[in-house]
């Protein structure tokens, strides 16, 4: 759902929200610069790359001479040296690899939430509904109702701020072209809920998490218990080495990727 420090998110068991949007354009060079790079999720070794000055791998350096890129760094941690500038320049190249298709694989994350203790554990979890550039959160959501589990999903406030409601089985478009429950839903304090999952662009290390920049989950999870879980879903490569963040920003406590799953030392 994407409000994130962040954008509520919207889609359901019929359909994301904001999947009929055109195609985003290309998202440019790789935040890894000069030169790009691409390459597996954490686990694959295969990356290909232009050098400095636009000589390929393997190809003629100016001069004539041989030259070889230097590898490109594992896409599974991206140092932030390598990702300058503010938040708000980190979330535009993070975005625009997402609208390229870079997603993390919703239903192998899907198999990955549900084994989590935390929320096999949980009688009332709240949740969103991925947007067109987020996980397809449709599959978790219907798992949780087949396990019984009340779930809550976002609703914009005017002011950005977050409230909850009950899902059943309906979604009606929302505000920042999220889907979200009817006004006939029952709203719910977010403090009932034993597991938090919210969307995220990036994470690092220590739980920082980087959303769309409207503050909307920071406001909403401050309500909650310092010991409610906070599940973030990412693709590895969005696990960065430093998040910037805030003395008021909330921290997760449960990284969820395609291939991992990570608990940091400091929440």
């Amino acid at each position: 759902m994407a409000v994130t420090g962040g954008t509520v998110t919207g889609s359901d068991v019929v359909g994301r929200a904001g999947s009929g949007q055109a195609s985003a354009p290309s998202p440019g060079p790789s935040p890894t610069d000069p030169g790009t790079a691409t390459g597996t999720d954490s686990g694959g070794a295969t990356s290909s790359g232009t050098v400095p000055g636009g000589a390929a791998s393997g190809g003629a350096a100016p001069g004539g001479t041989s030259a070889t890129a230097p590898p490109a760094p594992s896409p599974a941690l991206s140092p932030s040296a390598e990702w300058p500038g503010p938040k708000s320049e980190i979330r535009r190249r993070l975005l625009a690899l997402r609208r390229a298709g870079v997603t993390p694989d919703s239903a192998v994350l899907t198999e990955r939430v549900l084994a989590l203790p935390e929320v096999a554990r949980a009688r009332c979890v709240a949740a969103y509904v991925g947007m067109a550039d987020e996980p397809d959160t449709a599959e978790l959501l219907a798992r949780l109702r087949a396990r019984g589990v009340r779930i809550l999903l976002p609703v914009v406030r005017p002011d950005l701020d977050l409230d909850f409601r009950e899902y059943g089985t309906t979604l009606v478009p929302g505000a920042m072209g999220t889907r979200e429950p009817p006004p006939s839903a029952p709203l719910v304090e977010l403090a009932r809920a034993d597991a938090v999952i919210v969307p995220a662009l990036a994470v690092d290390q220590a739980g920082n998490r980087l959303g769309r920049g409207g503050g909307s989950y920071d406001r909403a999870l401050a309500r909650t218990a310092p010991s409610t879980p906070v599940i973030a879903l990412v693709h590895d490569r969005e696990i960065l080495t430093d998040v910037p963040a805030e003395e008021h920003d909330r921290r997760v406590t449960v990284i969820v990727t395609p291939s991992r799953t990570l608990r940091p030392a400091s929440s």
